[in-house]
């Protein structure tokens, strides 16, 4: 199988039908997550999962899991595939024909299995929600950024990395409180490219694929933190479909990519919130 053509052709005929398929899964369940090792999964894995799983249970096992639990399947039960990373030993020529040993990550896939779909099984609808009010958990992840101008009133939403703001319409503007946190998230997911924190290549030209990716990278990064926060709002992603269209097309990989990047945003927006709260425990 090839995974990464898998999961982008999926998401691409979700997205050819006006569908982002993304925006699913924090409307109906936690954070996709294993009960037995109380593992949350990450990344492209997190957005698969809440995708096919939508209106099912989010605990997910792997088949060891289920052998060393003495755990069954259902009949006709079937696996989704997850991914991660393989080191490949490799061997090459440096300047001076000398052979130099490395390491390239080789795409690799496994199965996991949805807890609905195991025979006795029960286990609680958990995940990494934070605590506190959305409010506050909203206004922990935009304080962890420390920006350097705030966030400021404005016409529309932005983050503009020359004066490190976010500008932010008003309240009024948006039709509920909840789609005004899941804009600022989005904002949020962006100010993280600047160069003092991520350092995400930010000056694309509007338009361009380097532009639509990394619109792709705040729209996955701002599910998530809807996900994480609680945060029942609507993501704006209408306007970029054609252009994320255009980016999947032309490399399977990209949407694994963003995903990636998107999960290394929303760790560093919600480190400072989780360490305080285990401080607190």
């Amino acid at each position: 199988m090839d995974i990464a053509q898998t999961i982008t052709d999926r998401i691409i005929a979700e997205l050819e039908s006006g569908t982002a398929p993304w925006v699913k899964p924090w409307h109906e369940s936690s954070e996709a997550y294993n009960p037995i090792t109380g593992t949350i999964y990450r990344g492209m894995n997190q957005i698969w999962l809440g995708m096919l799983g939508t209106g099912r249970s989010n605990a997910w096992l792997t088949f060891k899991n289920l052998k060393d639990a003495g755990l069954w399947l259902r009949k006709d039960s079937k696996g989704v595939p997850i991914v991660f990373y393989k080191p490949l030993p490799v061997s090459r020529k440096n300047a001076k024909g000398e052979d130099v040993q490395g390491v390239i990550p080789m795409l690799k896939h496994h199965y996991v299995f949805n807890a609905d779909d195991i025979e006795g099984a029960a286990f609680s609808k958990q995940g990494g929600t934070l605590e506190g009010t959305i409010d506050s958990r909203v206004q922990s992840v935009v304080d962890r950024l420390q920006l350097a101008n705030g966030v400021q009133a404005a016409s529309s939403a932005f983050y503009q990395s020359s004066k490190d703001l976010i500008g932010m319409p008003a309240l009024s503007s948006f039709r509920s409180l909840a789609d005004y946190h899941a804009t600022l998230l989005h904002e949020s997911v962006h100010a993280t490219g600047h160069q003092s924190r991520l350092d995400r290549k930010l000056a694309n030209k509007f338009g361009s694929e380097a532009y639509a990716f990394e619109e792709l990278i705040a729209e996955l990064g701002a599910a998530m933190l809807c996900m994480k926060t609680g945060v029942d709002g609507q993501l704006q992603h209408a306007s970029y479909i054609e252009s994320w269209l255009r980016v999947l097309r032309q490399d399977k990989t990209a949407i694994i990519k963003a995903a990636s990047k998107a999960q290394s945003a929303m760790d560093y927006l919600t480190a400072t919130v989780e360490q305080e709260e285990l401080l607190a425990a």
